[in-house]
């Protein structure tokens, strides 16, 4: 009985230094945080930020489809479809840099898990191919196709942007100004929109019932039943309202979209 007290003796002081000497280790996050390296890539524009928060400065921004070495996973802000998700892209935590997770996809293992991240995008993907003879939108969900529709992208002068995007937000029944004003050859009549999905901030996937022809040649030049002689449209991507009405239900805020040729 005296030997086991004698050790405890002992024990008991170097338990006490140890946890005097740890508590003066400064931690470098409150969030709670898993290491497990991979290589990921971005799916978009993407900030890269001192903080997991977008209230932190943006020391870079990467284009979309440029790599990145992932050295932690941490818990942050939540920007969208309740990913709250951040991606550490430096080195050193001493020094931490962070991207929000719904932006950055797993390409590839280096040395941890081999499945995709939980901070991945929700699987959903809405793909317009802008082609001259194709005008058509395809939407997939893990990769299987599940909805397309012929649609009316930007005409000539005012193509719709390619790239990849997110949509940021949704919309019903609002109508659109033109920002051009009367005189230029590119105003319109204030316009009533039913269904709207903002994916860049100015250009949106929306229906257009003034429309009574999509798909192939119809962002340049044509003939429309509704219209008479017409041309493609401002620049966002026109679909009909039932096709709208769709992708408005189906596709959450964060949901990728890819414009192609």
């Amino acid at each position: 009985m005296r030997k086991h007290l004698r050790k405890l003796s002992l024990l008991l002081p170097m338990a006490l230094f140890l946890a005097v000497l740890f508590s003066f280790i400064p931690g470098t996050s409150f969030a709670a945080t898993t290491s497990s390296t991979w290589v990921g890539r971005t799916t978009g524009a993407a900030n890269v930020r001192t903080g997991t928060t977008t209230k932190a400065s943006v020391v870079a921004t990467y284009a979309a489809n440029t790599n990145v070495t992932v050295y932690a996973t941490v818990t942050g802000q939540i920007v969208w479809s309740g990913i709250s998700t951040w991606y550490r892209v430096s080195s050193l935590s001493s020094a931490a840099r962070y991207i929000y997770g719904g932006l950055v996809v797993h390409t590839s293992s280096g040395g941890g898990t081999s499945n995709p991240p939980s901070g991945s995008p929700n699987g959903k993907l809405i793909v317009v191919n802008r082609a001259n003879n194709v005008q058509k939108l395809y939407a997939y969900d893990n990769g299987k196709l599940v909805f397309s529709t012929l649609v009316t992208t930007g005409s000539l002068y005012l193509q719709t942007f390619l790239g990849t995007f997110h949509i940021y937000r949704k919309l019903t029944n609002v109508t659109f100004i033109s920002p051009w004003p009367k005189g230029s050859p590119y105003y319109y009549a204030p316009e009533h929109v039913n269904y709207a999905l903002d994916y860049d901030g100015e250009l949106y996937i929306h229906d257009a019932p003034w429309r009574g022809v999509f798909g192939p040649g119809t962002d340049r030049p044509h003939e429309d039943p509704k219209l008479g002689w017409t041309d493609g449209s401002h620049g966002c991507v026109n679909t009909p309202t039932s096709a709208a009405a769709w992708l408005y239900n189906w596709a959450p805020v964060g949901t990728t979209v890819e414009v192609v040729d």
